[in-house]
């Protein structure tokens, strides 16, 4: 096992745990212990990540884990329901605590289930993917998908504890790992550009200690800001660079075609050619930038979308305003945040990226 670590994320609900340690989930129980918490009562992951991580965590808690659709696509109301109705009928009550074990698709679901379940009850987030283990599974934010664009009901409802195990993602696909360093890049933008040095190019070569590294400076960076702005009144807003048109891309596509973080990167190139466009980024941000993402590999293509579908889900999405929407812009030294864009401006630059893609995946 390799060294526990601990950081601390301010919450008005109040403050949290995030504990980092190789081999965590084999030993969930007496680490949930040890945090002063109660056993969770029930246990929710997918169908991908039970057999792998779920079922280990299940025995070290010792309850019966419970298995819902993997997948964005399913990231919607029926698997919050039929989580609901699993918890009822295994008799939970206010008093209860319950795991998410899974990536950034389930503790979104499972987070959102939990706030809403007799009116809240508290949770132990366990993420198995890079992108959960950055981004998804720290500051509170839970929720679902609508039809009508990504992310558009849920609830902030911080989890009591974060419990990260990296040996987990000795089991993730290349295709997942990078995508997930995309919310990596996206952090080290915001506040540790030191940390792009540590992208790696072969991710075969990197160890337990490494991955630590690299996913506990992402929580301390966004920790940072989620302790100052729970509830994006402000400055946790720029933790949305890359997102707005990530998520129309999701959107237009039936959430099947890109992985979250490849859409993210796609964000990212499109936000960093904006930043330049109002001198916000010098020409050298643009291109570490896109250095950055092109460590990635190819994305999926754009050949195939159009531009108003795209368009259309940016106008929908839930960080507008009366005034439109803000965009979250890279400087050189962070992000700028509520930036106008024109529709004009998106167009040019998506046809752009659009034009350097690939023709077919």
């Amino acid at each position: 096992m390799g060294a526990r670590q601990r950081l601390t994320v301010e919450s008005g609900r109040g403050a949290y745990g995030v504990v980092a340690e190789a081999g965590a989930i084999a030993n969930l129980a007496a680490l949930i212990e040890g945090e002063g918490l109660q056993t969770p009562r029930a246990l929710v992951t997918n169908t991908t990540v039970g057999p792998l991580w779920g079922q280990p965590a299940a025995q070290s808690l010792g309850t019966a884990r419970i298995e819902i659709a993997d997948g964005e696509a399913h990231k919607r109301w029926p698997a919050v329901e039929e989580t609901l109705g699993r918890w009822l009928d295994a008799g939970l009550h206010r008093g209860d605590f319950v795991a998410a074990v899974g990536g950034g698709v389930l503790t979104d679901t499972v987070g959102f289930a939990a706030a809403i379940f007799l009116r809240g009850i508290d949770w132990v987030a366990v993420p198995t993917t890079l992108l959960a283990m950055v981004d998804a599974s720290v500051g509170g934010k839970t929720g679902v998908n609508l039809e009508q664009g990504k992310n558009l009901v849920g609830a902030f409802w911080p989890p009591r504890l974060v419990v990260i195990d990296v040996e987990a993602l000795s089991t993730l696909p290349q295709r997942e790992l990078r995508a997930g360093m995309a919310e990596v890049i996206k952090t080290a933008w915001i506040g540790d550009h030191d940390l792009l040095a540590m992208i790696p190019s072969d991710f075969d070569t990197v160890g337990n200690e490494r991955w630590q590294e690299i996913v506990l400076r992402c929580v301390a960076v966004k920790a940072r800001v989620v302790s100052e702005d729970e509830r994006e009144a402000g400055a946790r807003a720029a933790l949305n660079l890359g997102h707005t048109l990530g998520h129309a891309l999701e959107a237009a596509t039936g959430y099947e075609h890109f992985l979250h973080g490849e859409a993210v990167a796609w964000g990212l190139l499109a936000a960093a050619r904006l930043g330049r466009r109002h001198d916000l980024l010098s020409s050298d941000g643009e291109e570490a930038i896109g250095a950055a993402v092109a460590t990635l590999g190819p994305l999926p293509s754009l050949a195939h979308i159009e531009p108003d579908s795209a368009l259309a889900f940016i106008g929908r999405d839930k960080k507008r305003s009366d005034h439109g929407v803000g965009w979250v812009l890279p400087t050189n030294k962070g992000v700028a945040l509520n930036q106008r864009v024109s529709a004009e401006e998106i167009l040019e630059v998506f046809n752009d990226l659009k034009n350097e893609s690939p023709e077919r995946d």
